[in-house]
């Protein structure tokens, strides 16, 4: 008898109340274990979407600071304002010989072939120190070597290096330094790859404008840097004044994370300062 109760007692199950408050337990585990994975789905979300915006910018910073940081400061803007600016990009580098031939320096073969000849600029190497540019609508042809290799001017062309005969004429004092350029345009306008935001176009000479980035918040702008001021300046100064930019690249994610309102931001603030400054 006593071993048949204690064999009862062995299978004996849950009760209902053990079993209701197992699954309240389960329940509010579940709920809570699915709140954090919630939130941490939507924390990782708008870590990507933050780390999408500021790739945006660190490219475009990249892109325009490898090509602003060029330009030489006193003449090397061409048009200027918050939207946009439109520069003189050196494309090769020579010395000036005699009867307008140059002996051009080596330059990189891809860079020339995507480049568009605008025109050429000579130093003053007697006094203001300052570049003269002349527009041009054909590029150079191939220069006479004596002209340059000739006493009393003695310039020999290195490996690669090249002769070319410049037009219009050109007169300037024999070893002044000159650099072929081209125009190049960069502006912030309404974006053809994210709707609704901004992007940033590049265009060579009065080519094609190519949006190489987006998207950019309407704050996104180009500020100056004026003569004799290492402070930039949101109205545009005289272009020959131009000694810098400072570009306010306010960039957003492609995506809006999950649970939040607007795509995220990040802001960078970089200055670039044109090539021989000295005022």
């Amino acid at each position: 008898m006593t071993g048949a109760r204690v064999h009862r007692r062995a299978r004996r199950g849950f009760s209902l109340v053990e079993l209701i408050i197992t699954l309240i337990l389960v329940s509010i585990i579940g709920a809570a274990a699915g709140r954090l994975l919630m939130s941490q789905t939507r924390f990782y979300s708008r870590l990507a979407s933050q780390k999408d915006a500021r790739s945006v910018t660190r490219v475009a910073r990249n892109i325009i600071q490898t090509e602003l940081a060029m330009v030489q400061a006193g003449g090397g803007v061409v048009a200027a304002s918050n939207d946009s600016i439109r520069v003189r990009m050196p494309i090769a580098w020579g010395v000036f010989c005699s009867s307008s031939t140059i002996m051009r320096l080596p330059v990189d073969s891809a860079m020339r072939a995507m480049a568009t000849y605008e025109g050429y600029a000579i130093k003053d190497t007697t006094a203001t120190g300052t570049y003269t540019y002349t527009s041009a609508s054909s590029a150079p042809t191939t220069g006479t070597a004596t002209n340059c290799t000739s006493s009393p001017y003695n310039i020999t062309a290195p490996t690669n290096g090249v002769y070319l005969s410049l037009s219009p004429t050109a007169t300037a004092t024999p070893g002044s330094p000159v650099f072929l350029f081209q125009i190049v345009t960069y502006r912030f306008g309404s974006s053809g790859i994210v709707s609704g935001k901004r992007g940033l176009f590049r265009r060579i000479g009065n080519g094609a404008a190519e949006e190489i980035l987006a998207p950019f918040d309407t704050s996104a702008k180009f500020r100056y840097y004026n003569l004799f001021s290492d402070t930039a300046q949101t109205t545009v100064p005289t272009l020959a004044n131009i000694r810098g930019v400072e570009l306010m690249l306010d960039a957003q994610s492609v995506n809006r994370a999950s649970g939040q309102a607007n795509p995220e931001s990040v802001s960078i603030k970089t200055a670039i300062f044109f090539r021989n400054r000295v005022d």
